[in-house]
């Protein structure tokens, strides 16, 4: 017997209706803007409640995720397209942000950030080693962030920038047990087991010096 999914509750409800909101009045601007924001928004909010039918152990921690997950994911997938694939990527007008971006591309990295946001973007929407991929992404985030509201300073660079490191972070937050495991104040080596014996293989190993 199928068991039916969780209630919906305020804490997704609410947040879901604002955003949403948003997602729609942005549907009647730019299109790079609403594919930017508005569409990554709607999808996640309407992916969160497919998965919550597909899964019903899913909470509403879950959900909040979900929708977080796929509006990150879509949002990277169009920064990395329109660049790709588009005439669209923006000139950064500034006298010290223009000639950083451009020498990002000089060097052959711009590229490679372009590329690995749409890897990153691809592999959340999949929902695998999402973990992993958040923190891969959070230098680029940092970088953009850091560029917008701290050397830009334009109206829309300040709400840019802070979404942009702003979502990464509360994904990680979203994820925090998986990474537990690496706030370990004093560690012991841990090799594969097949280059050697760590103490951690034992059942209750000494707390290292």
């Amino acid at each position: 017997m199928t068991s039916s999914p969780k209630p919906l509750t305020t804490g997704f409800i609410v947040p879901a209706a604002l955003s949403g909101a948003i997602g729609l009045y942005l549907a009647v601007g730019k299109f790079d803007t609403f594919m930017f924001f508005g569409f990554p928004i709607l999808a996640g909010i309407v992916g969160a409640l497919i998965l919550r039918r597909l899964d019903p152990k899913r909470t509403t921690a879950d959900h909040v995720t979900d929708a977080m997950r796929i509006y990150f994911g879509l949002h990277l997938i169009w920064s990395s397209s329109r660049y790709w694939l588009t005439d669209m990527q923006p000139v950064v007008p500034h006298p010290i942000g223009g000639p950083f971006i451009q020498s990002l591309l000089d060097m052959g990295l711009f590229p490679g950030i372009k590329a690995m946001e749409g890897l990153v973007g691809i592999v959340l929407l999949t929902n695998r080693f999402v973990p992993l991929m958040l923190v891969l992404q959070v230098p680029t985030s940092f970088t953009i962030f850091y560029l917008n509201a701290i050397v830009v300073g334009l109206p829309r660079q300040l709400i840019t920038g802070p979404l942009e490191i702003g979502v990464n972070c509360a994904l990680l937050l979203a994820y925090f047990r998986y990474y537990q495991p690496f706030l370990t104040a004093r560690a012991y080596a841990a090799p594969p087991r097949f280059m050697g014996e760590s103490a951690l293989d034992t059942q209750e190993p000494p707390r290292p010096l």
